[in-house]
């Protein structure tokens, strides 16, 4: 009979110091089989901060030290948005798995280049869009599959808020919340036929750099059809729904 042995411990290594990766290492040690054993950061003083702060055995003022530490099998990017491409091709190219925050790339041609480069050096690659692993999340995409609505025919998402206008991209902030939901609930991977935008309105920021504000009408397999927006520049409900032949299924605020 075989003895119970305890599971293996998964060494992370943090990249970055803001906000989100304080947030992620609150989470990770309530994990009995992970622990943090390394950050980087590109300023040696953020990260002998956060190394104390969280009682990190070590850090580095790169993030490919800390992704390089010998110790590590799993990097959790969280560096500027940005930088996530280079950072997500050095983590695989050092042969470690790589947990990155969204945006993972700026578009779609780039995102597969990331995927096929994980791919190649068979390492794990996962996209940190946590709607994914939330429990009513999960319910939802559960009563679609089970037609609790009749034959789903369109869903809707908005995520709009007054904060970062002209800072950043609206569509990779927050855009990418809206568009996971409609492919959550719309698309089918089995199907040969590739979503279609069939509609889209763009307003840029004053200074013309970013994206401040997006929607969009997106076509999926079998006729189904889905709409968003996103604006870093004012509010809205930020809720989303499912329309079917027999119901609606309603996501109020946070839907992401």
């Amino acid at each position: 009979m075989r003895e119970n042995t305890p599971a293996r411990i998964v060494k992370w290594a943090i990249l970055g110091t803001g906000s989100i990766a304080n947030d992620m290492v609150q989470c990770l040690k309530q994990l009995d089989s992970c622990e943090v054993v390394a950050v980087g950061s590109r300023s040696y003083e953020n990260a002998k901060w956060f190394q104390s702060k969280w009682n990190i055995p070590r850090s580095y003022d790169s993030y490919t030290g800390a992704a390089a530490d010998e110790e590590v099998d799993v990097c959790y990017i969280a560096t500027p948005m940005e930088r996530h491409v280079q950072d997500c091709m050095a983590v695989i190219q050092l042969g470690k798995a790589v947990l990155c925050e969204k945006s993972m790339a700026p578009n779609h041609i780039i995102a597969n280049e990331i995927i096929q480069s994980a791919k190649d050096a068979n390492v794990l690659f996962v996209h940190a869009v946590w709607s994914r692993f939330f429990p009513a999340m999960q319910k939802v995409k559960n009563l679609v599959d089970a037609s609790v609505i009749g034959e789903v025919k369109s869903a809707r998402a908005s995520f709009c808020q007054s904060f970062r206008a002209g800072e950043c991209s609206a569509i990779l902030e927050v855009g990418i919340y809206c568009i996971q939901f409609l492919q959550w609930v719309l698309d089918d991977p089995n199907s040969f036929i590739k979503p279609i935008i069939r509609g889209a309105f763009e307003k840029m920021s004053a200074d013309g750099v970013y994206d401040e504000y997006v929607n969009a009408t997106i076509e999926y397999p079998h006729g189904k059809i889905g709409t968003m927006e996103c604006s870093l520049g004012y509010c809205s409900e930020r809720s989303a729904a499912v329309y079917g032949t027999a119901g609606v299924i309603e996501i109020p605020y946070p839907f992401w």
